[in-house]
């Protein structure tokens, strides 16, 4: 049995096609692999056009392709595909059934026979409202658990917003705040950006009368805030969905942003919010931590997509059903919902991959240079990707399947948050305004907000934290950047120290002994040539790769086992390992590494600490091999015309000169580029 959920995975939970016909769904049948060397005891709940769902002996759901499945059992499922009388067939799942409840159990058969046909192109918005099975239920967090590494299996549409429009520039007084009020990002709540939601939630250890969840409606054309939400208990808005002018929210949060339970309003875009009904996190009431809510998106007027502790759950709210859950998501950084809310990017190690909402299967795997987790953005039109880590960026065409721009910049970019602002530009985590025709920076903002900036239309709206809490509505970019983007489009690869076609020459410093300086000649060669450079010639540009020592550190650790748990000391004389391009003396960028030890190491028989940590010690000289290099450098006066701005007083303010950037509409050519 264990050998069997290893062998199949927990795949993903297609399109309701078929299910078990009446009688059959409580039988016990013995299930095998296509190899005939796995097999296991199950109950066969519902199969999709791809994958059968079975519930083990010892009550375990898994997915199960049917394609790995031996033909005896292939032609039982098909078997079940004939026309019959039954009710049920062809609609609702076992699971549903024993869920349902007196009159819900029509309207849920039909909201899953709308599954069967509509979710693969419409997600899970077309299915309807299922009905509700009471104010206060708790939300299951076992169930049908899919597994990110299934082959991609369905295609990929173009998934765009139903509409986008810009912001006013503006600057609205919500409310004061301190440390302990958790300010959440704002959410526009109509498509013509004119209207907008913002919570403020409070919990402090110790003084229960300073406790409150307080939601605010700001309308952004006649400045104004109003309070349409003050609740005895701490709150934080998750999500509105427009078409039916719903919003979820999570209440009852302790001081540690834990706890609480998931909160359905009707009527908060018309300051007359209305609870629906409330739903239990999965885990409370346990010993140890609260559950946590640490991202969600709602996907419909009933569906959610909710990561808590971790795993993502895709929940049909009223019914209080999972439809399927993702094991170790994580929230660092988080996934990103396609503007029309039928996709979901979902980063990993290397890369991410684009999943169905509706039904979790994986429509595409993204790869992403290095190994670090990329922080992810659809495009407004719901069709490109973009990966973001480090200093490197790569656009994924999701529908082509193609990557149409990447680059190494000479800036450090983040990963999360991460927003487009037009076609070809887009706003990093750390404020660089990167276009992806020059495959660099060319401004930087800095804003004094610690919540998610949202993007639209070429404005952005932002909600302060520190003090006082506003909401700015400011354009983007603004005139200043825009004339130093025209400035390095005419200026070319002529404002290039280094570009593509360069050539560079190549130098290994060392004062270690037994360093291989071949094999790193040979690591950054590769990298030069990946960089679009060559090797030779009498270049002005050198790639100086250096392998030393740093200074000696001195190490704790304390045992584990046994009851004294004594320290040791240990001394780390840690390698380093560098590179620098030159041109003369002037560094034009630099990358550096040095030795580290983990915070918990294990001693082999006999083996010292100090033992244990020299094997840490040694020279890295893969290092070289993994360097991504900027493929454009520019000249220092070119450099100097990327400027910075702050936001302050509502207004951007150009840290380079003394006067701040009138706030006057830029033509759209620069939005269109």
């Amino acid at each position: 049995m264990r050998f069997l959920a290893l062998k199949f995975g927990c795949v993903f939970f297609g399109t309701l096609v078929a299910l078990a016909v009446q009688g059959q769904e409580n039988q016990t049948r013995l299930w095998q692999d296509a190899s005939g060397k796995f097999q296991v005891r199950a109950v066969l709940l519902e199969q999709t056009d791809t994958t059968a769902r079975l519930r083990t002996e010892d009550g375990r759901e898994v997915s199960v392709p049917i394609a790995r499945l031996g033909q005896s059992d292939q032609r039982y499922l098909k078997s079940l595909l004939a026309p019959t009388d039954n009710p049920f067939a062809g609609g609702v799942s076992v699971a549903d059934r024993d869920a349902s409840r007196g009159g819900a159990r029509d309207a849920r058969t039909k909201s899953t026979d709308q599954a069967s046909t509509q979710s693969r192109s419409t997600g899970l918005r077309m299915l309807g409202d299922s009905p509700s099975v009471g104010d206060e239920m708790a939300l299951p967090g076992t169930g049908n658990t899919l597994d990110l590494g299934a082959t991609p299996q369905r295609s990929f549409a173009a998934d765009p917003a139903p509409r986008s429009s810009e912001f006013a520039e503006t600057t609205i007084s919500v409310s004061g705040v301190d440390a302990y009020d958790k300010v959440s990002p704002p959410i526009i709540i109509d498509n013509s950006g004119h209207q907008a939601l913002i919570s403020i939630g409070r919990n402090v250890s110790g003084r229960p009368a300073e406790t409150r969840g307080r939601i605010y409606a700001v309308d952004l054309n006649n400045r104004a805030a109003d309070l349409v939400w003050d609740e005895p208990s701490a709150v934080r808005l998750l999500g509105h969905d427009t078409a039916t002018g719903r919003t979820l929210v999570v209440a009852g949060l302790d001081q540690f942003q834990r706890g609480g339970d998931l909160v359905m309003l009707d009527g908060m875009a018309i300051g007359q919010p209305q609870t629906l009904y409330r739903r239990g996190l999965p885990g409370a009431g346990k010993p140890g931590f609260a559950p946590q809510v640490e991202w969600a998106k709602l996907l419909s007027g009933s569906h959610a997509a909710v990561i808590v502790d971790g795993s993502l759950h895709v929940w049909d709210l009223p019914a209080a059903r999972l439809i399927y859950r993702i094991e170790r998501v994580g929230v660092l950084p988080p996934p990103a919902l396609s503007p029309g809310g039928t996709f979901l990017a979902i980063p990993e190690n290397g890369g991410a991959v684009i999943i169905d909402t509706a039904s979790g299967e994986a429509c595409s795997r993204v790869e992403f240079p290095g190994l670090l987790k990329p922080g992810v953005a659809f495009s407004p039109d719901g069709r490109r990707l973009l990966l973001c880590a480090g200093n490197q960026y790569r656009v994924w065409d999701a529908v082509d399947q193609n990557v149409v721009a990447e680059a190494t910049t000479t800036d450090h970019l983040g990963s999360h948050p991460m927003n487009w602002v037009g076609p070809k530009t887009f706003l990093s985590q750390l404020g660089d305004l990167v276009h992806l025709d020059l495959g660099m920076s060319i401004w930087k903002y800095s804003t004094p907000s610690t919540t998610e900036p949202v993007v639209a239309g070429g404005s952005m709206l932002v909600a302060t934290s520190s003090r006082q809490c506003d909401i700015i509505g400011i354009h983007l970019p603004h005139a200043a950047a825009d004339q130093a983007f025209d400035k390095l489009m005419q200026a070319g690869d002529s404002a290039m120290l280094v570009r593509p076609g360069t050539e560079v020459a190549i130098a290994v410093e060392t004062t270690v002994d037994g360093v291989d300086s071949a094999a790193i000649t040979d690591a950054l060669s590769e990298a030069v040539a990946k960089a679009g450079w060559k090797v030779g010639g009498s270049p002005a540009i050198t790639l100086v790769a250096k392998i030393g020592r740093g200074e000696p550190q001195e190490l704790r650790y304390r045992s584990m086992l046994g009851p004294n748990r004594s320290e040791s000391k240990a001394t780390l004389n840690p390698f380093t390992a560098e590179l620098e391009i030159r041109r003369g003396s002037d560094v034009l960028w630099k990358r550096s590494t040095s030795n580290h030890v983990p915070p918990m190491l294990r001693l082999e028989e006999g083996e010292t600490v100090q033992d244990a940590v020299k094997r840490y010690e040694k020279p890295d000289s893969a290092f070289f091999a993994r360097l991504q290099l900027p493929p454009r450098i520019a000249r220092p006066e070119i450099s100097q015309q990327v400027g910075r701005s702050m936001l302050k007083d509502g207004r951007w303010h150009d840290l380079n000169t003394s006067a701040a950037a009138p706030p006057v509409r830029r033509p759209s050519r620069f939005r269109g580029r």
